[in-house]
């Protein structure tokens, strides 16, 4: 669960704003979005095919040559590396809030888009169900039944599509139960939702569609906070006095956004990293204590969402490039993820490694995701599951690579798949 980008207001849509063996990460190859020829070169484009199959490479040139960019594509200045990424998220010379962001539009305004006193008035209604122990609750009692149910179906008839259909659904099930609504409306809720993620995707969907899909969403939940949902965060909301109907209403869809596209990917790129190394996978079943740390390397290694959206609150000096005060921030958390200055050999997938510092996964400063804790619960669950269910599970060549413009997962994912003794029963 975590923000995301948006382009710079008055651009168009389209436009972007050890005792196991390490693994390495697969050969990349020669795409319009890879190593450019030189500086010119490297220009950051959302829509071209190249960066969406493979940014790795222009995030390096970046980082090491030029590492705030100032992009007229983007219609604003992109940021590299960790020091840097990290300066734009937790420093009050950088803020959240633009009336005419993309997310706010697609979404209605939120926390996602507020600072200072507003910000933290939203985002304390929302932290109770987000505190570790909270988390850990609904893992146990929440993500462990719904995921087995799931897993019990899809294993039983040995579906090749396991891993899409288990990111495709599970999420949505869960933010059902986490919110109080119904879990038979998480394929209605799944399908309203997609035109508000694409739009803030940069994807083709239009402005018309995505206020169209966002009402019917809004009275969806209106119905439900006015005392359809009795239990849940919704219903938790709705009694907060610090909240207007509009606010928790707000609140909820993009609590409903933020629990399930980056969920969903994240699902399915570890799955991909476990189907894809045998060896790693059959030692897992008997080494549970190791599944923590293959979480946290696939996130850090294939982050989910590769960048989010700051403004210049002042003008700003950073790294010798003046920001003027107002401009579109771009903060590639994914490249800041495999910066080598602080996370040593970072192409290598190694899900023994124990970095110093934290990845920017789910960004940092007072924006950091609130429901990051809840997202590694979840995925760590659902590793869990599976491992209990599926004896082994190979992801068919050619296996997938991440892919996307801002939101990362790998798709489409086939794998055969071996039931363990007594699963799928």
């Amino acid at each position: 669960m975590t923000t995301t980008p948006t382009p710079a207001p008055g651009t168009p849509h389209s436009a972007p704003a050890h005792s196991a063996p390490a693994h390495s990460a697969p050969a990349r190859s020669a795409t319009p979005g890879s190593a450019p020829a030189h500086p010119g070169a490297a220009v950051l484009d959302f829509d071209d095919p190249g960066f969406q199959a493979d940014p790795w490479a222009l995030y390096d040139h970046h980082r090491e040559h030029d590492p705030v960019h100032r992009s007229e594509l983007l219609g604003g200045y992109a940021v590299f590396g960790y020091e840097l990424v990290r300066e734009v998220l937790v420093s009050p010379r950088f803020s959240a809030y633009h009336p005419f962001r993309t997310s706010r539009r697609a979404f209605g305004p939120s926390m996602l888009d507020r600072d200072g006193a507003e910000h933290q008035r939203l985002r304390s209604a929302a932290a109770g169900p987000f505190r570790p122990r909270a988390v850990a609750g609904y893992a146990e009692r929440i993500v462990a039944p719904l995921a087995g149910e799931l897993l019990d179906e899809l294993v039983a008839e040995r579906r090749t599509d396991l891993v899409d259909a288990l990111a495709r659904t599970l999420p949505f099930r869960v933010m059902c139960r986490v919110l109080g609504l119904p879990v038979e409306e998480a394929p209605w809720l799944a399908a309203t939702l997609a035109p508000l993620v694409d739009y803030v995707d940069h994807g083709p969907t239009t402005l018309a569609e995505v206020t169209r899909r966002r009402e019917e969403l809004r009275e969806r939940l209106q119905r439900a906070r006015a005392g359809e949902a009795r239990d849940g965060l919704l219903a938790d909301l709705a009694a907060d006095e610090r909240l207007s109907p509009a606010e928790v209403v707000n609140t909820a869809v993009l609590l409903l956004a933020a629990g399930t596209e980056t969920t969903a990917a994240g699902i399915a790129n570890v799955l991909v990293a476990l189907g894809t190394r045998p060896e790693l996978y059959r030692r897992l079943r008997t080494r549970r204590e190791e599944v923590p740390g293959v979480v946290a390397e696939t996130l850090r290694h294939e982050p989910p969402l590769h960048v989010t959206l700051r403004f210049a609150a002042e003008d700003v000096d950073l790294e010798g490039v003046r920001i003027p005060a107002g401009a579109p921030v771009n903060a590639f958390l994914a490249a800041a993820n495999r910066d080598p200055a602080v996370f040593p050999g970072p192409d290598v997938w190694d899900p023994l490694r124990r970095p110093q510092r934290t990845p920017l996964t789910f960004g940092a400063g007072r924006h950091v995701c609130l429901g990051a804790g809840l997202a590694v619960a979840e995925l760590e669950t659902v590793v869990n599951a599976v491992l209990d269910r599926v004896e082994a599970l190979d992801v068919l060549a050619p296996a997938p690579l991440p892919s996307g413009r801002t939101f990362r997962a790998a798709s489409p994912v086939r794998c055969a798949v071996r039931p363990a003794a007594g699963a799928g029963r």
